[in-house]
Formats: structure tokens, sequence, C-alpha cells
């Protein structure tokens, strides 16, 4: 063979060796796998990351709890405080109505009246009594001297029981202004109550 020739045929032969073992090196990089020297640590790092993210929900679950547990014990402590406030209010309010319903007992006097001179003495009832019982220490029949109005039995009842009538009508009204006032104060009570204790959302 020439020289050449033993070259070409050579060079072929490298070259073959070389290819061959240039697949074998790719064919066994990639077989096997790269593994990061910090995998391991990672790894570590999210176990115990997840480890303390349970335990601080756990801890804030508890704190909620131990949150709800004093806003329900608050809760209780004003409901009791503004139960007994309304109940004492309430009390008095019932006094009140019975009071008023007592003195819606007492009847207008229907013969009044034509008795008393008109217009005069009209809604004047218990003034009217105190004059009829100052005449009947003094002499004649007639409490006025132009308006027959006799110092009988008969007509002093009369007067009694219309001027009994306009001290009820004055008691009822006076009666109903204080009834309105303790109504308006257990709303009031009720009201506040709702307002700074009405739910337990933001102890939660």
């Amino acid at each position: 063979m020439k020289r050449n020739e033993i070259f070409i045929i050579g060079g072929a032969i490298l070259a073959a060796i070389l290819l061959f073992k240039g697949q074998a090196t790719s064919s066994a990089s990639k077989s096997i796998p790269f593994i990061s020297p910090f995998s391991n640590l990672l790894g570590k790092a999210e176990a115990k990351a997840i480890q303390t993210l349970g335990s601080n929900i756990q801890t804030l679950q508890s704190v909620k709890e131990s949150n709800l547990g004093i806003a329900q014990s608050i809760l209780d402590l004003e409901r009791s405080t503004a139960d007994v406030k309304i109940s004492q209010q309430q009390t008095e309010l019932d006094k009140v109505q019975g009071y008023i319903g007592s003195q819606q007992k007492f009847a207008a006097s229907g013969a009044f009246a034509s008795l008393a001179p008109k217009g005069e003495w009209q809604n004047a009832a218990r003034a009217l009594l105190g004059r009829f019982d100052l005449e009947l220490s003094q002499g004649g029949d007639s409490v006025f001297p132009d308006f027959k109005l006799f110092k009988t039995r008969e007509n002093r009842g009369i007067i009694e029981q219309q001027a009994r009538y306009e001290t009820a009508q004055e008691n009822i009204a006076k009666a109903s202004e204080f009834a309105i006032r303790q109504q308006g104060e257990i709303d009031r009570l009720n009201e506040e109550y709702q307002t700074r204790f009405g739910g337990l959302s933001r102890y939660g």
C-alpha cells in the first residue's frame, strides 16, 4: 500500500473511534441525573416551613377562640346589666300604666254642665267644690246670688264627681308624659346595647 492510502485508512479508523466514543459519552451523560448539592437543604427548609405554618395556624385559631370567649363574656355581662336596667324601667312603667288605668275609672259628671254657671266654672270643678263647702257654713240657699246652685247633698256630689274627674285627667296627662320618657329610656338602652355589642365578628 502506498503511504497516502495508509494515512487515509488510519484517519478513517481514528475518526470512527472518536465518533463512537463521543456517542457513548453523550449517552452516558444523559442517563445520569444531575443532583444539586442544595436539594437536601431545600427539602428540609420546605418541611420546616410547612410545620411552622401549621403551628401558626393552630396558634391563630387558639387566639381567635380565646377572643371569642372573652367577647362572649363581655356580651353576657353587658346584656345582663342592660336587662337589669330595662327591667327596672319596665317595672316603673308598669306601675305608671296601672296608675293611669286607675285614674281612667273616674268618669265625668253628666249633670255638671247644667249645674254650674255656664263657662265660668267649666274645667274648674275643684275650685267650685271649695266655694260650695265654704258657702255651706253661711246662710242662704244658693251658692251664687244670681245663679241658683242650691246647697244640697246631691249638688255637692255632682260637683265632687266632676272635681275628681278633672284631677284624674291631670294625673293621666302627667303620668303619660312620664311613661313616654320611661319607654324612651327602655328603647335607648336596647339601642345602646345593639350598637355597642351587636355582634361578635370584630372579635374573630
